[in-house]
Protein backbone atom coordinates (compact mmCIF):
# COMPACT_ATOMS: atom_id res chain seq x y z
CA UNK A 1 0.00 0.00 0.00
CA UNK A 2 2.75 2.46 0.94
CA UNK A 3 5.66 1.05 -1.07
CA UNK A 4 8.01 3.72 -2.35
CA UNK A 5 6.69 6.42 -0.01
CA UNK A 6 8.92 8.18 2.56
CA UNK A 7 8.59 6.92 6.12
CA UNK A 8 7.31 10.29 7.34
CA UNK A 9 4.47 10.15 4.78
CA UNK A 10 3.58 6.59 5.80
CA UNK A 11 3.41 7.50 9.49
CA UNK A 12 1.33 10.60 8.75
CA UNK A 13 -1.21 8.66 6.72
CA UNK A 14 -1.44 5.93 9.36
CA UNK A 15 -2.07 8.51 12.08
CA UNK A 16 -4.78 10.15 9.97
CA UNK A 17 -6.47 6.83 9.25
CA UNK A 18 -6.37 5.94 12.95
CA UNK A 19 -7.95 9.28 13.82
CA UNK A 20 -10.64 8.69 11.21
CA UNK A 21 -11.41 5.34 12.76
CA UNK A 22 -11.77 6.92 16.19
CA UNK A 23 -14.01 9.66 14.81
CA UNK A 24 -16.14 7.11 13.02
CA UNK A 25 -16.50 5.22 16.28
CA UNK A 26 -17.67 8.37 18.02
CA UNK A 27 -20.19 9.02 15.26
CA UNK A 28 -21.56 5.52 15.17
CA UNK A 29 -22.00 5.77 18.92
CA UNK A 30 -24.46 8.62 18.42
CA UNK A 31 -22.77 11.83 17.15
CA UNK A 32 -21.04 14.22 19.48
CA UNK A 33 -21.86 14.72 23.11
CA UNK A 34 -21.35 18.46 22.65
CA UNK A 35 -23.67 20.51 24.85
CA UNK A 36 -25.87 23.04 23.05
CA UNK A 37 -24.09 26.36 22.74
CA UNK A 38 -25.29 28.98 25.22
CA UNK A 39 -25.08 31.45 22.34
CA UNK A 40 -27.46 29.61 20.04
CA UNK A 41 -30.73 31.28 20.93
CA UNK A 42 -32.79 32.48 23.85
CA UNK A 43 -31.71 35.48 25.91
CA UNK A 44 -28.89 37.32 24.17
CA UNK A 45 -27.16 38.56 27.34
CA UNK A 46 -25.65 41.51 25.44
CA UNK A 47 -24.17 39.31 22.71
CA UNK A 48 -24.02 40.33 19.08
CA UNK A 49 -27.20 39.25 17.27
CA UNK A 50 -26.43 37.14 14.19
CA UNK A 51 -28.99 35.53 11.89
CA UNK A 52 -27.86 32.82 9.46
CA UNK A 53 -30.29 31.45 6.92
CA UNK A 54 -29.27 27.77 6.82
CA UNK A 55 -27.77 25.26 9.23
CA UNK A 56 -24.12 25.07 8.09
CA UNK A 57 -23.76 28.85 8.17
CA UNK A 58 -25.37 29.00 11.61
CA UNK A 59 -23.04 26.27 12.88
CA UNK A 60 -19.96 28.07 11.54
CA UNK A 61 -21.15 31.38 13.03
CA UNK A 62 -21.53 29.80 16.48
CA UNK A 63 -18.09 28.24 16.27
CA UNK A 64 -16.41 31.47 15.13
CA UNK A 65 -18.44 33.78 17.36
CA UNK A 66 -18.34 31.78 20.58
CA UNK A 67 -19.70 33.53 23.65
CA UNK A 68 -19.69 36.93 21.96
CA UNK A 69 -22.60 36.13 19.62
CA UNK A 70 -26.16 34.88 19.75
CA UNK A 71 -26.93 33.01 16.54
CA UNK A 72 -30.42 32.40 15.17
CA UNK A 73 -30.99 30.01 12.28
CA UNK A 74 -33.69 31.53 10.09
CA UNK A 75 -34.90 28.48 8.16
CA UNK A 76 -36.66 25.90 10.33
CA UNK A 77 -34.94 22.56 10.60
CA UNK A 78 -36.12 20.14 7.91
CA UNK A 79 -37.37 23.05 5.78
CA UNK A 80 -36.51 22.79 2.09
CA UNK A 81 -34.29 25.85 1.36
CA UNK A 82 -35.01 25.81 -2.37
CA UNK A 83 -38.66 26.86 -1.92
CA UNK A 84 -38.86 28.38 1.58
CA UNK A 85 -40.12 31.96 2.02
CA UNK A 86 -39.77 34.09 5.17
CA UNK A 87 -42.83 35.10 7.18
CA UNK A 88 -43.24 38.62 8.62
CA UNK A 89 -41.96 37.23 11.93
CA UNK A 90 -38.85 35.90 10.19
CA UNK A 91 -38.24 39.25 8.51
CA UNK A 92 -38.37 40.97 11.91
CA UNK A 93 -35.58 38.64 13.08
CA UNK A 94 -33.47 39.92 10.21
CA UNK A 95 -34.14 43.55 11.09
CA UNK A 96 -33.12 42.96 14.72
CA UNK A 97 -29.76 41.43 13.77
CA UNK A 98 -26.39 43.14 13.63
CA UNK A 99 -25.18 40.67 11.01
CA UNK A 100 -27.18 38.54 8.57
CA UNK A 101 -25.36 35.66 6.87
CA UNK A 102 -26.99 34.14 3.82
CA UNK A 103 -25.69 31.61 1.33
CA UNK A 104 -26.44 33.30 -1.98
CA UNK A 105 -25.94 31.45 -5.29
CA UNK A 106 -29.70 31.50 -5.77
CA UNK A 107 -30.58 29.56 -2.61
CA UNK A 108 -32.48 32.46 -1.00
CA UNK A 109 -33.96 34.45 -3.93
CA UNK A 110 -36.17 36.39 -1.51
CA UNK A 111 -33.07 37.99 0.05
CA UNK A 112 -32.57 40.30 -2.94
CA UNK A 113 -35.75 42.24 -2.20
CA UNK A 114 -34.91 42.54 1.52
CA UNK A 115 -31.27 43.66 1.26
CA UNK A 116 -31.91 47.37 0.54
CA UNK A 117 -34.18 47.81 3.56
CA UNK A 118 -31.84 45.80 5.81
CA UNK A 119 -28.88 47.91 4.80
CA UNK A 120 -30.86 51.12 5.27
CA UNK A 121 -31.49 50.05 8.87
CA UNK A 122 -27.78 49.42 9.48
CA UNK A 123 -27.92 45.62 9.31
CA UNK A 124 -24.75 44.19 7.83
CA UNK A 125 -25.26 41.34 5.34
CA UNK A 126 -22.75 38.68 4.27
CA UNK A 127 -23.28 36.62 1.11
CA UNK A 128 -21.32 33.50 2.06
CA UNK A 129 -20.60 32.25 -1.46
CA UNK A 130 -19.47 35.62 -2.86
CA UNK A 131 -16.02 35.33 -4.39
CA UNK A 132 -15.93 31.52 -4.29
CA UNK A 133 -15.12 29.38 -7.31
CA UNK A 134 -18.70 28.27 -7.86
CA UNK A 135 -20.08 25.85 -10.42
CA UNK A 136 -23.25 25.89 -12.45
CA UNK A 137 -25.17 22.65 -12.70
CA UNK A 138 -24.36 22.67 -16.41
CA UNK A 139 -20.62 22.88 -15.70
CA UNK A 140 -20.91 19.94 -13.31
CA UNK A 141 -22.59 17.93 -16.04
CA UNK A 142 -20.06 18.98 -18.69
CA UNK A 143 -17.10 18.06 -16.47
CA UNK A 144 -18.58 14.66 -15.60
CA UNK A 145 -19.27 15.35 -11.92
CA UNK A 146 -23.02 14.94 -12.55
CA UNK A 147 -24.83 12.54 -14.87
CA UNK A 148 -28.52 13.01 -15.59
CA UNK A 149 -29.69 9.61 -16.76
CA UNK A 150 -32.42 10.87 -19.08
CA UNK A 151 -31.04 10.80 -22.59
CA UNK A 152 -28.43 13.31 -23.67
CA UNK A 153 -28.28 15.22 -20.39
CA UNK A 154 -30.35 17.58 -18.26
CA UNK A 155 -28.91 20.82 -19.68
CA UNK A 156 -27.55 19.77 -23.06
CA UNK A 157 -30.93 18.21 -23.82
CA UNK A 158 -32.83 21.41 -23.10
CA UNK A 159 -30.31 23.87 -24.55
CA UNK A 160 -29.68 25.47 -21.16
CA UNK A 161 -25.88 25.22 -20.95
CA UNK A 162 -25.51 29.03 -20.84
CA UNK A 163 -28.47 29.68 -18.56
CA UNK A 164 -28.11 26.92 -15.99
CA UNK A 165 -28.48 27.90 -12.32
CA UNK A 166 -25.52 27.99 -9.95
CA UNK A 167 -25.06 25.08 -7.56
CA UNK A 168 -25.44 26.64 -4.07
CA UNK A 169 -24.08 23.70 -2.01
CA UNK A 170 -20.55 25.09 -1.59
CA UNK A 171 -20.39 24.30 2.14
CA UNK A 172 -20.00 20.59 1.28
CA UNK A 173 -16.47 21.29 0.01
CA UNK A 174 -14.33 21.73 3.16
CA UNK A 175 -11.88 24.04 1.38
CA UNK A 176 -14.65 26.32 0.15
CA UNK A 177 -16.05 26.22 3.68
CA UNK A 178 -12.65 27.47 4.93
CA UNK A 179 -13.00 30.52 2.70
CA UNK A 180 -16.50 31.14 4.06
CA UNK A 181 -15.21 30.96 7.63
CA UNK A 182 -12.40 33.42 6.87
CA UNK A 183 -14.86 36.00 5.54
CA UNK A 184 -17.25 35.31 8.40
CA UNK A 185 -14.59 36.28 10.93
CA UNK A 186 -13.99 39.56 9.09
CA UNK A 187 -17.71 40.34 9.07
CA UNK A 188 -17.98 39.67 12.80
CA UNK A 189 -15.00 41.93 13.43
CA UNK A 190 -16.71 44.66 11.40
CA UNK A 191 -19.74 44.64 13.73
CA UNK A 192 -17.76 43.90 16.91
CA UNK A 193 -14.17 45.18 16.63
CA UNK A 194 -13.50 44.49 20.31
CA UNK A 195 -13.77 40.76 19.61
CA UNK A 196 -11.15 40.71 16.86
CA UNK A 197 -8.59 38.55 18.63
CA UNK A 198 -11.18 36.03 19.74
CA UNK A 199 -12.86 35.84 16.32
CA UNK A 200 -9.54 35.37 14.53
CA UNK A 201 -8.42 32.69 16.97
CA UNK A 202 -11.65 30.75 16.73
CA UNK A 203 -11.81 31.09 12.94
CA UNK A 204 -8.28 29.72 12.64
CA UNK A 205 -9.18 26.74 14.81
CA UNK A 206 -12.24 26.07 12.64
CA UNK A 207 -10.22 26.41 9.44
CA UNK A 208 -7.73 23.88 10.81
CA UNK A 209 -10.56 21.41 11.44
CA UNK A 210 -11.85 21.94 7.90
CA UNK A 211 -8.37 21.35 6.50
CA UNK A 212 -8.20 18.10 8.48
CA UNK A 213 -11.60 17.13 7.08
CA UNK A 214 -10.38 17.77 3.54
CA UNK A 215 -7.32 15.58 4.17
CA UNK A 216 -9.56 12.82 5.48
CA UNK A 217 -11.68 12.91 2.32
CA UNK A 218 -8.59 13.08 0.11
CA UNK A 219 -7.02 10.02 1.75
CA UNK A 220 -10.27 8.07 1.54
CA UNK A 221 -10.84 9.02 -2.11
CA UNK A 222 -7.52 7.45 -3.07
CA UNK A 223 -9.00 4.11 -2.06
CA UNK A 224 -12.33 4.45 -3.87
CA UNK A 225 -12.78 1.72 -6.48
CA UNK A 226 -15.83 3.39 -8.00
CA UNK A 227 -16.91 7.00 -8.46
CA UNK A 228 -20.64 6.86 -9.29
CA UNK A 229 -23.15 7.63 -6.53
CA UNK A 230 -26.92 7.57 -6.96
CA UNK A 231 -28.23 10.41 -4.79
CA UNK A 232 -31.56 12.05 -4.00
CA UNK A 233 -30.92 15.39 -5.71
CA UNK A 234 -28.01 17.16 -7.36
CA UNK A 235 -26.39 18.52 -4.18
CA UNK A 236 -22.95 16.89 -4.37
CA UNK A 237 -21.27 18.49 -7.38
CA UNK A 238 -18.64 20.23 -5.25
CA UNK A 239 -17.71 16.93 -3.61
CA UNK A 240 -17.47 15.50 -7.12
CA UNK A 241 -15.09 18.21 -8.27
CA UNK A 242 -12.90 18.01 -5.18
CA UNK A 243 -12.71 14.24 -4.73
CA UNK A 244 -13.41 12.73 -8.14
CA UNK A 245 -17.00 11.58 -7.67
CA UNK A 246 -19.91 11.52 -10.12
CA UNK A 247 -23.45 12.00 -8.80
CA UNK A 248 -26.51 10.52 -10.49
CA UNK A 249 -29.49 12.46 -9.07
CA UNK A 250 -32.87 10.78 -8.76
CA UNK A 251 -34.88 13.96 -8.19
CA UNK A 252 -33.19 16.58 -10.34
CA UNK A 253 -31.91 19.90 -9.02
CA UNK A 254 -34.37 20.09 -6.13
CA UNK A 255 -36.05 17.30 -4.13
CA UNK A 256 -39.48 18.07 -5.60
CA UNK A 257 -38.46 17.09 -9.16
CA UNK A 258 -39.53 13.43 -9.14
CA UNK A 259 -38.54 11.26 -12.12
CA UNK A 260 -40.99 9.50 -14.41
CA UNK A 261 -41.04 5.72 -14.86
CA UNK A 262 -38.84 5.81 -17.95
CA UNK A 263 -36.13 7.81 -16.18
CA UNK A 264 -36.25 5.48 -13.18
CA UNK A 265 -35.78 2.50 -15.49
CA UNK A 266 -32.75 4.17 -17.07
CA UNK A 267 -31.25 4.92 -13.64
CA UNK A 268 -31.70 1.29 -12.59
CA UNK A 269 -30.04 0.14 -15.81
CA UNK A 270 -27.19 2.61 -15.29
CA UNK A 271 -26.77 1.42 -11.71
CA UNK A 272 -26.48 -2.21 -12.81
CA UNK A 273 -23.88 -1.37 -15.45
CA UNK A 274 -21.81 0.68 -12.98
CA UNK A 275 -21.98 -1.94 -10.24
CA UNK A 276 -23.78 0.36 -7.79
CA UNK A 277 -23.81 -1.29 -4.34
CA UNK A 278 -25.77 1.33 -2.37
CA UNK A 279 -28.34 4.02 -3.15
CA UNK A 280 -28.06 7.24 -1.17
CA UNK A 281 -30.96 9.16 0.29
CA UNK A 282 -31.30 12.33 2.36
CA UNK A 283 -32.63 12.27 5.93
CA UNK A 284 -35.02 15.19 5.30
CA UNK A 285 -36.34 13.92 1.92
CA UNK A 286 -39.02 11.28 1.38
CA UNK A 287 -37.00 8.11 0.66
CA UNK A 288 -39.67 6.48 -1.51
CA UNK A 289 -37.92 6.99 -4.88
CA UNK A 290 -34.50 5.98 -3.54
CA UNK A 291 -35.96 2.88 -1.92
CA UNK A 292 -37.69 1.94 -5.18
CA UNK A 293 -34.42 2.15 -7.12
CA UNK A 294 -32.53 0.29 -4.39
CA UNK A 295 -35.12 -2.46 -4.41
CA UNK A 296 -34.84 -2.84 -8.17
CA UNK A 297 -31.05 -2.99 -7.90
CA UNK A 298 -31.18 -5.34 -4.92
CA UNK A 299 -28.95 -3.07 -2.81
CA UNK A 300 -29.32 -1.25 0.55
CA UNK A 301 -30.02 2.44 1.13
CA UNK A 302 -27.55 4.69 2.97
CA UNK A 303 -27.88 8.33 4.10
CA UNK A 304 -25.88 11.04 2.35
CA UNK A 305 -26.93 14.40 3.70
CA UNK A 306 -26.37 17.81 2.07
CA UNK A 307 -26.37 19.29 5.61
CA UNK A 308 -28.54 22.24 4.64
CA UNK A 309 -30.70 21.38 7.66
CA UNK A 310 -30.86 18.76 10.41
CA UNK A 311 -33.41 15.99 10.70
CA UNK A 312 -35.16 15.46 14.02
CA UNK A 313 -33.00 12.40 14.70
CA UNK A 314 -29.82 14.36 13.96
CA UNK A 315 -30.92 17.09 16.35
CA UNK A 316 -31.72 14.58 19.07
CA UNK A 317 -28.26 13.06 18.63
CA UNK A 318 -26.67 16.54 18.76
CA UNK A 319 -24.99 16.10 15.39
CA UNK A 320 -23.09 19.02 13.90
CA UNK A 321 -21.53 19.80 10.53
CA UNK A 322 -18.42 17.76 11.24
CA UNK A 323 -20.36 14.76 12.52
CA UNK A 324 -22.44 14.69 9.36
CA UNK A 325 -19.51 15.24 7.02
CA UNK A 326 -17.82 12.27 8.68
CA UNK A 327 -20.99 10.22 8.38
CA UNK A 328 -21.07 11.09 4.68
CA UNK A 329 -17.42 10.08 4.36
CA UNK A 330 -17.94 6.77 6.15
CA UNK A 331 -20.89 5.94 3.90
CA UNK A 332 -18.98 6.92 0.77
CA UNK A 333 -16.15 4.64 1.84
CA UNK A 334 -18.63 1.83 2.33
CA UNK A 335 -20.24 2.37 -1.06
CA UNK A 336 -17.15 3.09 -3.14
CA UNK A 337 -14.23 1.47 -1.36
CA UNK A 338 -15.32 -2.15 -0.97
Amino acid sequence: MFSGKPLRFKIGVLILLTALGMLAGVFLGGCGQRKPSPASGGASGGRIQVVATIYPLADFARLVGGERVSVTQLLPQEAEPHDWEPSPKDIMKLYRAKLVIYNGAGLEPWMARLLPSLQSKGVRAMEATKGLQLLTFAEEEKQGWTTYVNGSGRFREKGEMNDAPVDPHAWLDPLLAREIVSRMAKELIAVDPAGKVDYMRRAQALQNRLADLDRAYTVAARGFRRKDIIVSHAAFGYLGRRYGLRQVPLLGLVPEQEPDAATLAKIVDYGRKQGIRYVFTEPTVNPRVAETVARELGVPVLPLTPIDSLSQQERERRCDYFDLMLQNLNNLKKALGE
